[in-house]
């Protein structure tokens, strides 16, 4: 990880769970982080927490579904840290709603939050990377397993749609990068089952303490695992499984 002491790392989603994780590990490690979110005052507990590491967080009040917001948060980091070399795209809801339930509101705000503010914001972190002529950078995509598995569990099947579709985005981004000889490369993390606050607010009473999980810092070990990888590898597809998880752990949803 030493090469990335002083850069700066964007993590989206990062007042809680996987992207509080991710954001305090890679400040531990040395990076400039600028964490992400709308709930400003979590954000600024973790700045707290994080005086004194060995790398610096930065809180920025963020609603990355506002493309306004988007344009501004970059426009900061440009302006008072300079360029982004690690983007971590990791913000998402959920929806435990059977199909008939689901409201069109319910849908696009998934969508939107889990999909289409994730292509904009590396769009735009992309062209930042260009625009700096950064020696080397890296974008992580936080997925799912739910992207892995043909048949969605009852009342999660557009959260499982929207996580296939960051996988293709991770898959033809990658494409598109190589062709163009770019030194960026694109990881795409899929965990398992996280305990995190989504999963505890979605209304899943079968989950037991004997039900495997992760936790939100297992994740973050991953990502590190992916960043200190040497320049000329990368580690396209990380699925991250706790031990005796399968469909099984889950047929009760």
């Amino acid at each position: 990880m030493d090469r990335w002491s002083g850069r700066v790392a964007v993590v989206t989603g990062a007042s809680s769970g996987i992207g509080e994780a991710i954001a305090q590990q890679l400040v531990e490690s040395g990076m400039i982080v600028v964490a992400l979110a709308r709930r400003e005052d979590r954000l600024k507990k973790l700045e707290e927490k994080m005086k004194g590491k060995k790398g610096k967080l930065h809180p920025l009040k963020t609603d990355i579904t506002n493309m306004e917001d988007i344009k501004s948060a970059l426009e900061w980091i440009d302006n008072k840290l300079g360029a982004i070399h690690v983007l971590i795209n990791n913000a998402g809801i959920f929806i435990n709603k059977k199909f008939q339930e689901c409201e069109m509101e319910d849908i696009m705000k998934l969508f939107t939050v889990n999909v289409l503010s994730l292509g904009k914001l590396t769009k735009e972190v992309i062209g930042s990377m260009e625009k700096h002529k950064i020696d080397l950078g890296h974008i992580f995509n936080i997925s799912s397993i739910a992207g892995k598995i043909s048949h969605p569990f009852p009342q999660t099947m557009y959260y499982f749609a929207s996580k296939r579709a960051v996988d293709a985005i991770s898959e033809g981004l990658r494409m598109e990068i190589a062709v163009a000889k770019s030194k960026i490369k694109v990881s795409n993390v899929s965990p398992g089952l996280v305990m995190t606050e989504l999963i505890e607010n979605a209304g899943f009473e079968h989950l037991t303490d004997e039900t495997p999980r992760l936790y939100p810092k297992d994740v973050a070990e991953g990502v590190v695992f992916a960043l200190s990888t040497p320049p000329h590898m990368v580690v396209t597809e990380l699925t991250l499984q706790p031990l005796g998880e399968s469909i099984y752990s889950f047929i009760n949803l």
